[in-house]
């Protein structure tokens, strides 16, 4: 695919962009394939859901500084979901009202990924996207095969949901499950006549149990998915991401924030204030009375010592995709004495007051932030 294809207008400024995600030229209809990347969908989709995904991208892109686009382009095709937070985060930057440079190189000859020129100050700002629930996308990649297998022989007529997979790994070979399954969905299409069927079958390396609902309709669909297990571990993976990256910062010039993309499934806000900063506890005695309460400063925030901190805080983010961006919350450090732009303070913030011993915060001030980014219709 060439980088770009063209000039696209822009529904968000009336104006004329590059198209470095251009329209298909030949019509396919489809949705995105099991095992294929955003970006190999947009190549080719022309249902209005893609068309609005490519519009996003090259609006947003288009507003970025005219030497990065080609680069971004080229990350968003080779690590998705780290490249697509960068690009959201220095949008949201712009439209706080700084100017974006990229991999300005730090006193220390590294290379953050931003630094935001407000017109009251400067930051650095590295964005992160760290993996977060890793067994559970291991299991995810395991249970692909299988249900890529399922999804080419569902029958006409009827919505099959799959309650429960055999644990076959992705080296194991899958002809004996191959041949069941087709053996299981080998039905005529469905009628009005027809009811709901569940259809179990077992494998030595566990069971295969789908349910079948007739829809009376010509196409075949492939509904309800097998439950994984799953634990979070989101306030681990953002504590490893602080300290990891206080070395591609140290020594910066100006005040650094940390942005985070917490994405996992059940990641909320109190993971970012249990890592950065701690938790409350109670101490209950042997009749499980309540005997103490306090807070445990125990957060990647709350090491003591009087030396200036690497970060002045962190941005935390929740749920960014082309259809949904949480506003981002700016955690600040308790050490941090500098000065942070204006525009910046007027985020949704949090702190930890040491005097109270506990999280304080305030709401943010700039409620309409995330609808300037003109997301994608669901």
């Amino acid at each position: 695919m060439p980088p770009y294809g063209g000039l696209l207008q822009s529904s968000m400024n009336c104006k004329f962009v590059e198209a470095w995600f251009p329209e298909p030229s030949v019509f396919d209809g489809t949705y995105a394939n099991r095992d294929e990347g955003t970006c190999g969908w947009l190549a080719r989709s022309t249902v209005a859901r893609a068309k609005d995904c490519r519009r996003f991208l090259n609006e947003h892109i288009s507003k970025l500084p005219e030497h990065y686009q080609k680069k971004v382009v080229h990350d968003l095709r080779n690590r998705w979901q780290s490249a697509f937070f960068e690009l959201l985060t220095a949008r949201i930057l712009q439209e706080l009202g700084a100017s974006v440079r990229f991999e300005d190189p730090a006193l220390s000859g590294r290379q953050p990924d931003f630094l935001a020129t407000f017109p009251m100050g400067r930051v650095i700002v590295e964005a992160k996207a760290p993996l977060i629930n890793r067994v559970a996308k291991l299991e995810e990649e395991i249970r692909q095969p299988l249900l890529r297998i399922i999804e080419s022989s569902l029958p006409f007529g009827w919505m099959v949901g799959v309650w429960q997979l055999p644990n076959i790994k992705q080296a194991d070979s899958k002809r004996a499950f191959k041949s069941r399954v087709r053996e299981m969905l080998n039905v005529s299409p469905s009628s009005p006549e027809d009811r709901d069927v569940e259809l179990v079958s077992e494998f030595p390396q566990g069971t295969l149990h789908l349910h079948l609902f007739p829809t009376g309709k010509e196409h075949k669909r492939l509904g309800l998915e097998a439950p994984m297990s799953l634990v979070d571990n989101t306030e681990q993976r953002i504590r490893h991401v602080v300290s990891k990256a206080r070395q591609q910062v140290r020594g910066s010039q100006f005040p650094v924030l940390l942005a985070i993309h917490a994405s996992g499934l059940c990641s909320d806000l109190e993971d970012f204030d249990h890592a950065l900063y701690g938790r409350n506890f109670e101490r209950l005695d042997g009749n499980h009375k309540v005997v103490e309460t306090g807070f445990m400063a125990d957060g990647e925030f709350s090491n003591k010592g009087n030396k200036a901190p690497t970060y002045a805080g962190v941005l935390a983010f929740l749920n960014v995709n082309f259809h949904v961006c949480s506003s981002p919350v700016l955690y600040r450090h308790p050490r941090f004495q500098g000065v942070l732009p204006r525009s910046l303070l007027q985020l949704e913030q949090r702190w930890f007051d040491v005097a109270e011993e506990g999280i304080q915060g305030e709401p943010s001030m700039v409620p309409t932030l995330i609808e300037k980014l003109n997301l994608v219709n669901a």
